[in-house]
């Protein structure tokens, strides 16, 4: 019996080790690092008040919504996200292409703090 709770007992441990927290950016450090503005029309913001450079105010705060809107087929080409796709942005078209480097260098940078 000893040989099985070893193993066993590593493989939870090694259970545990996995299981962390999903780390969450809140909406307001992501509006802080594209610049967004709201728009009072329409329930968007604009980068740097670019009209053209708008996304939707359900901003993407973790991997688990950044996975659910990457897998939506409606937002194909539309979801900006950081290079571990761990917090981003839905774009709402028409969109600069200028805008989507900016806002994943930014959302990059908001990973490093």
């Amino acid at each position: 019996m000893r040989w099985l709770v070893a193993p066993l007992t590593l493989l939870a441990l090694a259970g545990a080790m996995g299981c962390g927290e999903e780390k969450t950016v809140p909406d307001g450090q992501i509006v802080q690092a594209l610049k967004l503005e709201p728009d009072s029309d329409n329930p968007v913001y604009a980068i740097g008040g670019d009209a053209f450079c708008e996304v939707d105010q359900d901003l993407l705060n973790n991997e688990t919504e950044v996975g659910e809107a990457k897998s939506e087929p409606r937002l194909e080409g539309l979801v900006i996200t950081d290079q571990d796709q761990s917090v981003g942005v839905q774009a709402v078209p028409p969109f600069d292409p200028s805008c989507e480097r900016s806002a994943r260098k930014a959302l990059d940078n908001l990973g490093d703090e």
